[in-house]
């Protein structure tokens, strides 16, 4: 909403030399000066509070993977390590919209097999597979722009998204296509190795089980109940009948 109000208020127009992603800024450069400090503080206290929550989720994230088995102090260090490349990705980026273009090719190259854990007919996916996925759904990205602008350097570098959104051809709707697809492709790929290699080798498939306990059956609705509440549930009913 930036444009908008800086159209409105008069301190930006279409033929301005300012970019429209800086808009907001010509707004602040015709306040007060305090206005800018305390624009300055705010902005910086809501930079800080993502990167924080972010961190807190890499190392979460990271702790769970090893199933905490290994050394807090070696989980923090390495969420040190992979801060390394963001904060080179982020300082070749030049702009903000490029940042946040790259976030979502991420997201849509890792959301698919995260959601496929919450299916219970997928319970044979391991956690490794939805690993591969995500990885998977990254190169079908590069491999894409390879195919499709016909050489190796452009094509993986389609992957930083250097055109922004509005380019003349198809690229950027096609990576974006691509990254979801392929990474559903590559986690269904393993998975399937897997388990062949699992069955080759006679072993015990794997299959995720619910804890002891809990009653797998399904409503029409998709609510599951422990066998807890289905006893204290024909509890009542009998102290009703009664």
């Amino acid at each position: 909403m930036a444009g908008p109000l800086a159209a409105w208020a008069g301190t930006w127009t279409p033929d301005s030399d300012v970019p429209g992603s800086s808009a907001l800024f010509t707004i602040i450069a015709s306040l007060p000066g305090w206005v800018s400090g305390l624009t300055l503080v705010l902005t910086t206290s809501l930079s800080c509070c993502a990167i924080d929550t972010c961190q807190t989720a890499m190392f979460a994230s990271l702790y769970d993977l090893v199933e905490q088995k290994v050394n807090i102090w070696v989980v923090r260090a390495a969420v040190v390590v992979l801060n390394v490349p963001v904060i080179v990705l982020a300082m070749q980026a030049p702009d903000i919209l490029q940042v946040y273009l790259l976030a979502d090719m991420l997201a849509c190259a890792t959301i698919l097999p995260v959601l496929c854990g919450l299916s219970a007919r997928l319970n044979f996916i391991h956690w490794i597979d939805a690993l591969v996925g995500c990885f998977g759904g990254i190169i079908s990205v590069g491999v894409f722009g390879q195919v499709y602008l016909g050489n190796r350097h452009d094509g993986w570098r389609l992957l930083l998204l250097d055109g922004g959104l509005y380019v003349d051809d198809e690229r950027v709707l096609g990576a974006f296509c691509f990254a979801p697809v392929g990474s559903l492709v590559f986690m269904f790929f393993f998975a399937g190795l897997r388990m062949g290699v699992t069955r080759l080798l006679d072993r015990r498939q794997y299959r995720y089980e619910l804890p002891a306990g809990t009653y797998s059956s399904t409503s029409n609705s998709g609510a599951s109940f422990s066998e807890n509440d289905l006893t204290l549930n024909a509890t009542n009913k009998q102290n009703t009948l009664a």
